[in-house]
């Protein structure tokens, strides 16, 4: 069957494809599309979730960046006699109620790191969305590849049989020996091992395919076959404008954002914080004996309640920059921590460049192969098949020649089917290169309450 008249889908299942060689079966199951597995894997890989989540909890992490500490409430016993263990017994009890006020600028400072490191990780997880469709484009085509193949090898055994037949009716006649028809049934038995080999590898890429969706690797599968039908337009100063804006890029310039904001915090480490305390002290009442009466001989009067009144505090403490040598220590780190960011951010862009550049080239080079076998390639070598065929029936071409044609034109349709899968994952490479995010449902943070 020619190439160009197959039907738009096919209908591709690991174990039907194995059933020459294992004799199993499975239960039809409806096709999807490349949009759908994509769509899926978005929605329920596991990968996408924790990149989502660690989001998620960064960017929760940007109020208490700018928060102040909790308040702290101390009580304490005061004077407590030297023959009691109750603190009860205290004479005194204090109340303090104090705050600490870190320097708004420092405050600034870290609620900016917060925020950029939020955006860091909102940046790895659209990174991670399209690592994950990378992955799920390059199994999915390796499957469809391995499927084909083996649909590829199933037709050619089919002429490989036809061939024994011809050999044998050649063979009873006394046109040609029985070595054509033993070398015509060998090869066909060759190929029940090419067969089963091309089947297990479509099975591992099944059992990625369903793990990218979140899936168990051994679920039923089945795919429409999907190709481009245009070369790639864009050159590459296009594409290497659009990687800019890619989330690898956006990534690194949150970090170099970060270190810039580590380094302005570093120099405000020296600006005193401060603590503002509050404090209330209650005295117990006293009994002690009255003064001597002098109209009862000089006995003690009365006893007498006294009870000092409660008083009031007001303390503040302030953080004195002593240690010069520590905050330029801090300021000298955060300086070299900057100067590493900047230059991860270019080697970033230098070998996002280079990436573009290598998946470009693969993708116009498989276009140029696509076209070479469609227009070329294929239909020689039905030329040649068809040829060796009617010199066979006549006896002027021998078993070894009829064997190559049918071999080069088997190779003739793999190969094709090779570059146009080989050109769908040089495309998956250079939209991860450029970081062409694929659509994906909308993902809300959770409510806080």
């Amino acid at each position: 069957m020619n190439m160009q008249n197959r039907g738009l889908i096919l209908t591709l299942t690991v174990i039907t494809i194995l059933f020459n060689a294992t004799g199993l079966s499975l239960a039809a199951q409806a096709p999807l599309s490349l949009d759908e597995v994509l769509a899926a894997a978005l929605k329920t890989n596991p990968a996408i979730t924790e990149a989502q989540k660690r989001w998620e909890e960064k960017q929760n992490r940007v109020p208490l960046a700018r928060a102040l500490p909790n308040p702290k409430l101390g009580i304490m016993k005061d004077d407590i006699p030297t023959n009691s263990f109750n603190p009860l017994d205290g004479m005194m009890t204090e109340y303090t109620l104090s705050q600490e006020f870190m320097n708004p600028g420092k405050l600034d400072a870290m609620g900016k790191m917060a925020e950029s490191d939020a955006a860091m990780s909102a940046a790895e997880y659209e990174a991670k969305k399209l690592d994950i469709s990378t992955q799920v484009k390059q199994a999915y085509y390796d499957y469809l590849y391995n499927s084909q193949a083996v649909q590829i090898m199933q037709e050619n055994q089919q002429l490989m049989k036809q061939l024994v037949d011809l050999a044998q009716i050649n063979y009873s006649t006394g046109m040609v020996a029985l070595q054509d028809t033993l070398k015509a049934q060998t090869e066909v038995s060759k190929m029940d091992v090419e067969i089963a080999s091309m089947g297990a590898m479509a099975s591992a890429a099944s059992g990625k395919v369903n793990t990218l969706m979140g899936r168990s690797a051994n679920a039923p599968l089945s795919v429409k076959e999907v190709f481009r039908t245009t070369a790639p337009t864009q050159t590459f100063d296009t594409l290497s404008k659009q990687s800019l804006s890619g989330p690898a890029v956006r990534g690194m310039e949150q970090q170099v954002e970060m270190a810039k904001n580590g380094v302005d915090l570093a120099k405000r480490l020296s600006n005193p914080d401060f603590e503002l305390s509050l404090g209330r002290k209650s005295y117990k009442s006293m009994t002690t004996a009255g003064p001597a009466d002098p109209s009862m001989g000089g006995m003690p009067g009365p006893d007498v309640t006294t009870r000092q009144p409660s008083t009031w505090s007001i303390g503040v403490m302030a953080m004195i920059p002593l240690w010069g040598d520590k905050n330029q220590a801090e300021v000298k780190s955060a300086n070299s921590n900057l100067e590493a960011s900047q230059a991860a951010l270019q080697n970033m862009k230098n070998m996002q460049a280079m990436d573009i550049q290598m998946a470009l080239s693969d993708a116009q080079a498989y276009w140029r192969q696509i076209e070479l076998y469609q227009k070329v390639v294929i239909p020689q070598s039905e030329a040649t098949y068809q040829a060796a065929i009617v010199g066979y029936g006549s006896g002027k071409v021998d078993m070894m020649d009829m064997l190559e044609g049918v071999n080069t034109l088997r190779n003739a349709k793999l190969a094709l089917y090779k570059a146009k899968v080989e050109y769908e994952k040089a495309m998956a490479n250079l939209e991860k290169a450029v970081g062409k995010a694929p659509e994906a449902p909308k993902l809300e943070m959770a409510n806080k309450e």
